[in-house]
């Protein structure tokens, strides 16, 4: 009670101005906190969708932010996290800053009408990097983040797999004996394969030699031994001695020449020389 009745004799004598002033400041006070938070978390970069551990499929949109006073642009990256050695690879950017808005609409469908996904189902890290004019930059991850396009295949229990063949059998009439209308045929038979013909051995010739089979894989007249062997030696003998005769001609010509224009020159050498006597 004496608490009491001094604040109430204290807010008497408060003048009303006073009071005024002070009530429009707070109300000020309170307008700058309340206005300037939403404003902070609207500049703050990086990406608030997806989040990290998300688990994604088909077209999604990445979501964030990508601001800065010397801005130039911005790329996205992505990474297979569960790839050892990968690298970072950009599939988006942009030239115009964006604040709490749609950075990239990412298709994690890619390829895969054709059996090539670009993005296979796994674990993936995203990147954000916001480029300064000066080409420094500022990174953002995102990580742990599931692409699952293809969904898990359900592993039945063995009571699931045993009620169905259950069900199967009971569900296929019993056949009278010798019944032609069978929900079972006998397979039919394959055809019997044509074996293949005999080879046909070489003809023996009489009196000749067998030849050895020869080292290194040569045997018979398949190798290099009997290729050579079947040569005809007879002509390239002749051939030979035709050469040596031919070049032997040529230096006996060429011999006869030079001994007869050394004679010639002594004989015009001494006779000019009893002449000039």
């Amino acid at each position: 009670m004496v608490i009491s009745s001094y604040l109430k004799r204290k807010r008497d004598k408060t003048p009303l101005n006073a009071r005024l002033y002070w009530l429009a400041l707070t109300f000020c006070f309170l307008a700058v906190i309340g206005g300037s938070a939403p404003a902070a978390a609207q500049t703050t970069n990086g990406i608030s969708q997806p989040a990290s551990g998300d688990t994604i499929s088909g077209v999604i949109e990445v979501r964030g932010t990508a601001v800065h006073p010397n801005y130039l642009r911005y790329e996205l990256a992505f990474l297979r996290q569960d790839v050892p050695g990968a690298e970072w690879i950009v599939f988006a950017e942009g030239a115009e800053p964006v604040t709490d808005g749609v950075l990239a609409v990412w298709d994690t469908t890619v390829g895969r009408s054709i059996g090539s996904p670009v993005f296979p189902d796994g674990r993936y890290q995203l990147r954000l990097r916001v480029v300064k004019t000066d080409f420094n930059y500022d990174e953002y991850f995102v990580t742990d983040l599931i692409i699952q396009n293809e969904g898990p295949t359900a592993t039945p229990t063995p009571d699931e797999t045993a009620v169905a063949l259950t069900a199967t059998v009971a569900a296929v009439p019993a056949q009278p004996t010798g019944s032609s209308d069978s929900s079972f045929q006998q397979p039919t038979p394959l055809p019997s394969l044509t074996p293949f013909p005999t080879p046909t051995p070489p003809p023996t010739v009489i009196g000749a030699t067998p030849t050895a089979p020869q080292a290194g894989g040569d045997t018979g007249d398949g190798g290099l031994i009997g290729q050579l062997e079947a040569v005809e030696t007879t002509q390239m003998g002749e051939a030979f001695l035709l050469g040596m005769r031919l070049t032997g001609g040529l230096f006996l010509a060429a011999g006869l020449y030079l001994l007869l224009r050394w004679a010639g020159r002594r004989l015009w050498h001494l006779y000019w020389t009893k002449k000039g006597e």
